[in-house]
């Protein structure tokens, strides 16, 4: 409780201190779940602070604690090897390093689909995608936002709702446009209206993606 106060306020010296003790009592204790989850704290204040190499670092331990975790048998050491990367992820996208985003991405969601997790799924392809366009790499990109798409099409629709398809949608019809033409940007918006609806256009600008055409 003490290390969350201290991320809240960004002192990062006491979370520090504290992150390190926690960790040590945690490990000692065998309680690999609170390790993982006070390198998350720390991680999130410096990324917080703008030192996202130091975040990325305590996000990498933190995923190494899981990934024993995971060899020993526990649970849910999957589930937060899974969600560590997906923190090291946005740490990548934070400091531009697409290159090495996009293949943390595609590496990751493997690991969503082990887990039936269609939403993190979801999310690591249509991440790789984005990474993979903003290297210009977008045949790549292409690929991996169809696999993102196809993982959103088999979505209960109230999942779907309230998850990030739309975005992917709009990722599609971009990346449609500059490949293939405006007709097949045309029949791409078609698609996504039929089985998005009308209003499918997302408004606000995704997590690490585009909005409205434009880079994050």
């Amino acid at each position: 409780m003490r290390l969350g106060n201290a991320a809240g306020r960004g002192e990062l010296n006491l979370v520090t201190r504290l992150g390190e003790e926690a960790v040590a009592l945690a490990a000692g204790q065998g309680w690999m779940a609170l390790v993982v989850a006070a390198r998350w704290a720390m991680g999130g204040a410096l990324l917080v602070a703008s030192k996202p190499k130091e975040a990325l670092e305590h996000y990498r331990q933190a995923e190494a604690v899981a990934v024993d975790a995971e060899a020993r048998g526990e649970p849910q050491g999957a589930e937060l090897r899974l969600k560590s990367r997906m923190a090291m992820g946005a740490v990548l996208v934070t400091m531009q390093d697409w290159a090495r985003a996009a293949v943390l991405y595609e590496e990751s969601a493997p690991m969503a689909r082990t887990l039936a997790d269609a939403r993190l799924e979801l999310e690591c392809w249509r991440m790789a995608s984005f990474c993979r366009e903003s290297e210009q790499e977008l045949d790549k990109a292409w690929e991996s936002g169809e696999l993102a798409w196809e993982v959103g099409q088999a979505l209960v629709p109230e999942e779907r709702a309230t998850s990030t398809l739309p975005y992917v949608a709009e990722a599609r019809v971009r990346l449609g446009r500059v490949r293939q033409g405006e007709a097949a940007a045309r029949r791409l918006e078609a698609e996504a209206e039929s089985i998005l609806g009308k209003e499918w256009r997302p408004v606000t600008q995704a997590p690490g993606g585009h909005a409205g055409g434009q880079a994050a």
